[in-house]
């Protein structure tokens, strides 16, 4: 999902890592649409989702660069759950939505933001 800096033409790009079951989010990051940043969510995985495990995602070029062959599975089947979650938390954080007078003019506060919805979002899920 893309939101943005300052103005519009500074996109930056949230990468989420969703375990599908539990709908829970166990990474994020932000940063541009490359494989530097997929790296760097590759990184922020916890050990245990790096391995055994398959990745759904679109047919997006960078992923293929960092995913492993044999677990990557591309197509919208798999990323539902990532699609849903997407619309939530552009309800719950203002500086995610597209058409918003809500933004964050520097990339710190921008990042608190969005870490308070997924916040709340996995406080949520696991209280259930």
């Amino acid at each position: 999902m893309w939101t943005f800096v300052g103005r519009k033409k500074r996109k930056v790009w949230l990468w989420l890592a969703v375990e599908r079951a539990s709908r829970r989010i166990v990474a994020w990051v932000l940063g541009s649409r490359g494989a530097a940043t997929l790296q760097r969510l590759w990184r922020a995985l916890p050990r245990r989702y790096r391995r055994r495990t398959h990745y759904f995602t679109d047919a997006w070029r960078a992923y293929p660069q960092v995913l492993p062959a044999a677990a990557h599975v591309v197509g919208k089947t798999g990323t539902r759950v990532v699609e849903a979650l997407n619309g939530k938390l552009r309800h719950r954080c203002g500086v995610l939505v597209r058409r918003s007078r809500s933004f964050s003019k520097c990339r710190i506060s921008h990042y608190n933001r969005i870490k308070i919805a997924i916040d709340q979002h996995n406080l949520e899920i696991t209280s259930l």
